[in-house]
């Protein structure tokens, strides 16, 4: 190995080495690394001297230079992507509120023949599957039924030509059938106002009636009232006639506040309505609350025949204008009120809250009763677990009752029967059908 060159401070020179050729340089290794790679340059000359070869060809031919005679083929094109399917938000949910459904309603077919059995019904009501689904489409719909000579579909096909009486360019508009509660107009009501604020009212109105008063006196229009006299003031009013004669000033001052007081009370009693007066209020306040609306609720007591519930029910039903009908049975007590809103809505404290079912005393006057009617009475007062549960409760088109009327029936079918003739034989069904346990759950809480 030879000597490495050192400088005059006795360190290695770089740049003595580097001449010398110790140390190869750069483009010496740049060099070495190109030897390998000369054929692939020779080639790609001749490719390029090939390619300018063909393009004076094609200019003399006056075809297009750029365009390569040998194409490259692209990639190969991929499978078109398949579009996404989402399912319809909800779909897997209608179809299990579907099947819940159908499950429901078997239960319910089940539980009402259950009930049907349990009651003893199944000869007088027939609640099967007939009842409970819609009656069957008729064999032809009234809109068809002028069209066909025979009233059936078997006369389609139709020749056009027998139809020009029928079919014209006018268009049948049916008639438009207001709803029941349209006519309803709500009451504007006037600001609620605080005990305070209505004192203050009053004493501002009190103050301007005195305050014009005051000014006709001064005017002359009015006389001056007399002095206002009472036994705390009567010193300091009357002064030296009291002082001359007190026994006599003090029966007159007595005299003179019982007057006042006869003529206070006077004009109360003129300002209040008579008999017949409040009699009418009250008639035209029911039937304004029969205009907005008419309700109907269904109540079903456990026994209601004793004198006291019965007098109790039916003069309640009166005093609120209420119409309806009580029908007692030995398997069913049901009472049917119909009346507007307010009304019912007392009539249900009544009957839920106010009336003490089973605080009865012995039945008076007792001559005039059948045994069994008397018998019935009894057992109602011994018996400590009377109760009332509401069926149903809600808004009916109009009233199929007259009046409040009483009846009672051994027979399930005669007081179906009566029911009929008043197309109010469903609340029968419900009332029937309700067992005490279902009842219990379904009552409202009253406010």
């Amino acid at each position: 190995m030879p000597a490495l060159p050192t400088t005059s401070s006795g360190g290695i020179d770089l740049k003595a080495m580097l001449d010398k050729g110790i140390i190869p340089k750069r483009e010496q290794q740049l060099k070495a690394s190109r030897k390998p790679g000369t054929v692939a340059a020779g080639t790609n000359k001749a490719a390029t001297a090939s390619a300018s070869a063909a393009s004076a060809s094609t200019a003399v031919s006056g075809e297009n230079p750029y365009l390569a005679v040998q194409r490259v083929p692209g990639p190969t094109p991929l499978r078109k992507p398949r579009a996404l399917r989402f399912v319809r938000p909800g779909k897997y949910v209608d179809k299990a509120n579907d099947l819940r459904a159908k499950t429901q309603l078997e239960k319910l077919k089940e539980q009402v023949a259950a009930k049907v059995r349990q009651a003893g019904m199944e000869t007088e009501m027939d609640i099967s599957d007939k009842s409970l689904k819609k009656a069957a489409p008729p064999a032809v719909e009234w809109w068809d039924a002028p069209f066909l000579p025979n009233k059936t579909y078997d006369d389609l096909p139709i020749d056009p030509a027998q139809l020009t009486t029928l079919v014209t360019s006018f268009v049948h508009h049916p008639v438009q059938i207001q709803p029941p509660n349209d006519n309803q107009k709500v009451a504007s009501r006037a600001l609620m106002l605080t005990k305070k604020e209505r004192k203050k009212l009053r004493r501002q109105r009190r103050h301007e009636m005195q305050k014009d008063k005051q000014d006709k006196i001064r005017l002359g229009l009015l006389p001056p009232d007399p002095p206002k006299v009472k036994i705390s003031n009567l010193m300091k009013v009357l002064g030296d006639e009291a002082i001359q004669d007190p026994t006599k000033v003090e029966a007159r001052v007595r005299k003179e506040m019982e007057m006042r007081q006869k003529l206070h009370d006077q004009a109360n009693e003129a300002r209040k309505l008579t008999p017949e007066q409040r009699r009418e209020k009250i008639a035209n306040k029911q039937l304004e609350d029969q205009k907005n609306a008419i309700e109907a609720a269904v109540f079903k007591i456990k026994n209601c025949a004793h004198p006291k519930l019965k007098y109790k029910i039916e003069m309640n039903a009166k005093q609120h204008g209420l119409t309806g009908i009580v029908m007692v049975n030995p398997k069913c007590h049901m009472v049917v009120v119909e009346g507007g809103p307010k009304a019912i809505k007392a009539f249900k404290k009544l009957m839920l809250r106010r009336i003490d079912w089973n605080d009865l005393p012995a039945a008076r006057n007792t001559s005039h009763m059948d045994p069994e009617q008397l018998q019935a009475i009894q057992a109602v007062a011994e018996d400590k677990s009377n109760q009332c549960w509401i069926v149903w409760h809600g808004q009916i088109k109009e009233k199929h009752f007259k009046k409040f009327t009483w009846h009672s029936f051994e027979s399930e079918r005669m007081a179906r029967q009566e029911l009929t003739k008043w197309k109010a034989e469903n609340y029968w069904d419900a009332a029937l059908i309700s067992q005490a346990q279902d009842l219990d759950v379904r009552q409202p809480v009253l406010s």
